[in-house]
């Protein structure tokens, strides 16, 4: 006996049709069945032969009569064992078109199981457009009948396709659609009508009309079948005679195309610039009919593919905050991630649009956000960081809602959201030691499960966010440098150079030296030399530094071509002093106290030096502390870590310090007093 699995969705007819008075059935089964019942009774209640022709014709007569779910069941329940395929088909038609209850579906699927009885003999007297009927009409209920699915691919592929070959471009549009629609893979049936599309010059794909091909593409992408040659051919029929057919779609044509080809990772950027064309012509009134939805994917699919269109994008965010944004608030959470995330991949920064995108997840409670899933999270907060778009409240909301509930959001995160996430805060400088201690926690939990499952460039960020940060976990460190360092650290062969310089000075940064693994990661820096930059030299300068200065004892050996690279790079540092900085030298030459600036010891750059004693005074503005605090950043903590290490007197003047010195006289005053202090030490 064959098992059917099945799945329901809220009944799409209204209350009404379930309460009807008994004598309204008594009315319908009289009114309905009659036709029916008087074509039977014509034709031998015993004989075991399928039933007359003028027998089905009477009974479809009387099922596309119907007006309601309730008399299409009864005209089964009372002649079902007399239905031959188009009966079955019409019914399945008619069902799709009124809806059903969740109490219809074991009747739905016996309909469905006459189908596949004596060897699906009713199934295989179906021709094209009823397989197409039924197909959509299960899609369209929402039931989920495997058995049925894979007898109809059967019956298509049969005998060399040749049923299948008989399709017209609708029925394929309807069957592949069907099959998507319900996840039911099925490879060899989506192989053979791309050959049937592809046949005789794409003759059947000429045919098409943009919404069949609309439904083509998103099915293959639905279930993440590749098929490329079949893509192409698409796109030339979209494009053919100036764009014609593509010129016809609907917004949600184009919404469903585009995010097709960016699915499967399927290149054409004629086909996406002409698609913005039609979106953006006539005052971009197509793109204004767009839902949200379709809004959302559009731009999702220009981002995945990396093709840039500036135009398209600001009519988007133009619209989406048109009349007090009210496209904007209509939007899902998934909807916002896939907008932010969409800008932030391209680099388009919309300071306008990101602050309406959060205030909408803050609104009511926050409710939005709530409804967040961790991935979303993720990606939001990802991509505020990436166009360094300062949203405090909205990353204080984000973390208490990762952390609610003893964290379980964040447990439900993968490797690449706990990196997204760690990553995004670090960037902006915004300190949660609770969010890190509790996604270090997830990814050392059973036996660092998670963070083994890292690739190189997670574990590289999440290392970064760490350091950046200045803050200490390290069992996590010890962890990764164990994780790095398996199986004779193969992982390390596919790491890039950029990944590399991270980890190293992640782990330099935060005071904590592993001896093999900054042995292996400088190993690997030998046959890389040519392709550190030199942002990732200057990272691997002060690994350098420590390692001479912090950790003399650690032996590791370094490449001489590196060496010379680093080195040439250090000897010009890139500074510019700030108001800040020329504020204190100007007082500083006032006081008359012999200084130096733009010094260069050992490669870091000083602000102030003085010329008879060794004593430095470090300018710090708001760029070396973390986000509203008065905690340096790892990077500064690191400096004068080093500094001190070689013997000078560090004095840090903070910015908040001297921001509150009202007049030359207070400035001076403050300096001489640094001084004093520093001289009786």
């Amino acid at each position: 006996m064959t098992t059917i699995t099945t799945r329901t969705r809220n009944t799409l007819y209204h209350e009404t049709h379930q309460r009807q008075t008994a004598s309204s059935h008594r009315s319908s089964r009289q009114n309905y069945s009659k036709i029916a019942h008087r074509a039977l009774h014509e034709h031998s209640s015993s004989s075991q032969t399928r039933p007359a022709t003028r027998n089905c014709i009477a009974i479809n007569k009387a099922i596309t009569q119907a007006k309601t779910t309730r008399q299409i069941l009864r005209i089964w329940q009372e002649t079902g064992r007399n239905f031959n395929y188009i009966n079955i088909a019409t019914t399945f038609n008619r069902l799709a078109q009124f809806g059903i209850t969740s109490n219809d579906i074991s009747i739905i699927n016996d309909i469905g199981h006459t189908l596949l009885q004596d060897n699906a003999s009713v199934l295989n007297e179906c021709g094209t457009q009823a397989i197409a009927n039924i197909v959509n009409a299960f899609a369209k209920l929402n039931i989920q009948n495997d058995a049925l699915f894979k007898a109809m691919a059967r019956c298509l592929l049969a005998s060399d396709a040749q049923l299948l070959k008989k399709c017209t471009s609708q029925h394929i549009a309807n069957i592949v659609n069907a099959f998507a629609k319900l996840g039911i893979q099925n490879d060899a049936l989506f192989k053979a009508m791309a050959r049937c599309l592809l046949a005789s010059d794409a003759q059947l794909l000429k045919k098409c009309t943009s919404q069949h091909i609309a439904n083509i593409v998103n099915a293959f992408a639905k279930l993440g079948i590749q098929n490329d040659a079949l893509f192409k051919a698409m796109a030339r029929c979209l494009l053919a005679s100036d764009a014609q057919l593509l010129k016809k779609c609907t917004s949600q044509h184009i919404a469903n195309i585009v995010n097709a080809f960016a699915k499967l990772g399927i290149q054409n950027d004629a086909l996406f610039e002409a698609a913005a064309r039609c979106l953006l012509a006539l005052h971009a009134r197509l793109l204004e009919r767009c839902n949200s939805q379709a809004i959302a994917n559009i731009v999702n699919a220009f981002a995945k593919l990396g093709i840039q269109n500036d135009a398209l994008f600001e009519a988007t965010a133009r619209y989406l905050l048109a009349s007090h944004a009210r496209l904007l608030k209509r939007c899902t959470s998934q909807e916002i991630a896939n907008i932010v995330n969409a800008f932030a991949k391209l680099g388009i920064q919309h300071d306008a649009l990101f602050k309406a995108s959060a205030q909408c997840l803050l609104d009511s409670d926050a409710r939005l956000l709530k409804e967040c899933s961790p991935q979303h999270i993720a990606n939001i907060v990802h991509a505020f960081a990436k166009l360094g778009i300062q949203n405090d409240a909205l990353f204080e909301a984000a973390a208490r809602h990762l952390l609610a509930s003893d964290a379980q959001l964040l447990e439900r995160c993968n490797s690449q959201d706990i990196a997204n996430i760690v990553n995004a805060f670090a960037k902006l400088g915004i300190q949660n030691g609770r969010l890190f201690q509790a996604s270090a926690q997830c990814l050392l939990a059973s036996d660092a499960q998670l963070l083994k499952r890292c690739n190189s460039q997670a574990i590289a960020n999440i290392v970064n966010a760490f350091a950046k940060l200045g803050i200490q976990n390290d069992q996590l460190f010890e962890a990764v440098a164990r994780h790095i360092l398996a199986s004779d650290a193969q992982l390390l062969k596919r790491y890039n150079s950029q990944d590399i310089a991270n980890i190293a000075w992640a782990f330099i940064i935060n005071n904590y030296c592993h001896h093999n693994l900054l042995q292996r990661l400088l190993a690997e820096c030998f046959v890389r030399t040519s392709e550190f930059t030199e942002e990732h030299l200057w990272q691997l300068h002060q690994v350098w530094l420590s390692l001479s200065y912090e950790f003399p004892k650690t032996q590791v050996q370094w490449d001489l071509a590196l060496l010379v690279k680093i080195h040439n790079t250090i000897l010009h540092p890139q500074t510019r002093p700030s108001n800040l900085q020329d504020d204190i030298r100007g007082e500083l030459h006032n006081l008359g106290i012999h200084f130096t600036t733009e010094e260069n010891i050992r490669g870091l750059p000083i602000d102030i030096a003085l010329k008879d004693k060794p004593l430095l005074i470090e300018v710090n503005g708001p760029s070396h502390y973390l986000r509203g605090t008065h905690t340096l950043d790892g990077r500064s903590k690191f400096k004068q870590r080093i500094l001190e290490k070689i013997k000078y007197k560090v004095h840090t003047i903070p910015y908040w310090e001297w921001d509150n010195l009202s007049n030359s006289m207070e400035k001076q005053a403050y300096l001489q007093r640094l001084l004093q202090e520093e001289s009786t030490r």
